[in-house]
């Protein structure tokens, strides 16, 4: 078996029974003193984002379905279990809210509701003492600009779906892939950069942009494109990759100087720790590990966390609605799909998408589908219409746009600094 074939393997690995697909949600957070300062990374004298992360991982109990990682600003992330409806993902959001809201009170923690730091340059916030994130650093500072910001500054909400075969694995990546531009833009949420308003920036898409273009943006810059072939091409670019670092089975790393094919195979009885090490070293838009992640959502609003899951979920496992999806999809030409890629660096949505129309008329097409794919799910799954957790997001965004623009708009219409604004519109304060 090639390397290739076997990287595929371990992919498909994953693969369930159609009647028993689940998906999991990621969602990340900034953290505040009562200050307005970041919460410091790193164990201090002060309480901090680690004493955070042992806290609230402590007081879920062995049995909670859902748990909690660091990221390396200090950005709590919450990862739900597997589900098959999204209403008991929202169950399980709900309950770890409870958990946040009794620690934050009782260490005078604030949340802020964005998905980019507003004030802090990179350089201000410590990076967390995991060796794996000092390699990535030590890359991404030679591989593109804002590799930094990305790694402290910023914040996502991100979709883990099981696939049932390589077709439905191969239909999903593809159709998420080709949307994820317009996606973005719907779902974008970074309103300020350095102490200033964004303008019509979609910041955090941009910071992706110029992270390490070898293994960040869209599957299609890679070309990886094929509606029927996505995983074998995916299997074969990714072993192509430079490494980061090297796993053991202990859970510590290495740095490795070689590409994730030599890492791979330079310890054969270690094959499979490897290989699930390098679907980790990816970070496309849309990435295969044995469920497919996508990723390119900004952190919503307080409120609505699991609106960009449910838009998703109606899109991609819906299969009469996901075939709708690719027939349009693959009307694009090579152009469109490369256009649309630099579009949505800009939230506007009068520009001009695929096939000459707005990116405002994409949008309102995409939504149609999603709440009718919803439809779709409630009868396959035989479980409660997931649209109520989405319909009213996607009504505000086509009436409004996209929420970086509509803070910014609000911030524009007070005469209060920047600071006393976010306190009173997106940060949720304990203090």
């Amino acid at each position: 078996m090639s390397l290739t074939d076997k990287i595929k393997s371990t992919i498909l690995s994953g693969a369930v029974p159609t009647n028993q697909r689940k998906v999991g949600v990621e969602i990340e957070g900034l953290y505040y003193t009562s200050g307005f300062n970041r919460l410091p990374v790193n164990k201090t004298t002060q309480y901090s984002a680690s004493d955070l992360m042992k806290e609230i991982s402590q007081s879920t109990g062995q049995d909670s379905p859902f748990s909690y990682s660091l990221e390396p600003g200090g950005q709590l992330e919450w990862a739900s279990g597997p589900a098959k409806s999204l209403w008991d993902i929202q169950k399980q959001f709900e309950h770890h809210k409870k958990l946040e809201d009794n620690i934050c009170k009782k260490h005078f923690i604030d949340r802020l509701y964005l998905s980019l730091e507003p004030f802090c340059l990179p350089s201000d916030i410590d990076l967390i003492n995991v060796n794996k994130y000092q390699l990535m650093h030590n890359l991404f500072t030679q591989t593109g600009t804002l590799g930094p910001w990305m790694m402290r500054n910023t914040t996502s909400m991100q979709l883990n779906i099981d696939f049932t075969s390589e077709q439905d694995a191969n239909e999903m990546a593809f159709l998420a892939d080709a949307i994820q531009p317009l996606y973005s833009i719907l779902f974008s949420n970074s309103s300020f950069m350095r102490g200033k308003p964004v303008n019509t920036k979609n910041m955090r898409w941009k910071i992706w942009a110029d992270t390490d273009p070898e293994r960040c943006g869209s599957l299609f810059e890679h070309g990886i494109a094929s509606a029927e072939k996505i995983i074998d091409e995916y299997a074969a670019w990714i072993s192509q990759i430079k490494t980061i670092f090297k796993s053991s089975e202990s859970g510590n790393t290495d740095y490795f100087n070689g590409t994730l094919g030599e890492m791979i195979l330079s310890e054969p009885s270690k094959m499979e720790t490897h290989i699930n090490s390098a679907l980790h070293q990816s970070f496309t838009h849309v990435r295969f590990k044995t469920v497919l992640e996508i990723r390119a959502s900004d952190r919503p609003p307080e409120g609505s966390e699991i609106a960009p899951a449910a838009f998703l979920a109606g899109l991609l496992t819906a299969p009469k609605t996901r075939t709708e999806g690719i027939d349009v999809i693959s009307r694009w030409s090579y152009e469109d799909r490369k256009k649309l890629i630099h579009t949505a660096q800009s939230l506007s949505l009068s520009q001009l998408g695929p096939e000459n129309k707005s990116i405002g008329d994409w949008l309102e097409f995409l939504a149609e589908l999603a709440l009718k794919g919803l439809n779709e799910r409630e009868k396959i799954f035989r479980i409660k219409n997931e649209g109520p957790l989405v319909q009213y997001f996607l009504e505000d965004v086509l009436a409004r746009g996209p929420k970086t623009i509509q803070t910014q708009n609000m911030f524009q219409k007070t005469d209060a600094s920047l600071h006393d604004f976010l306190r009173e519109c997106c940060l949720d304060s304990a203090s």
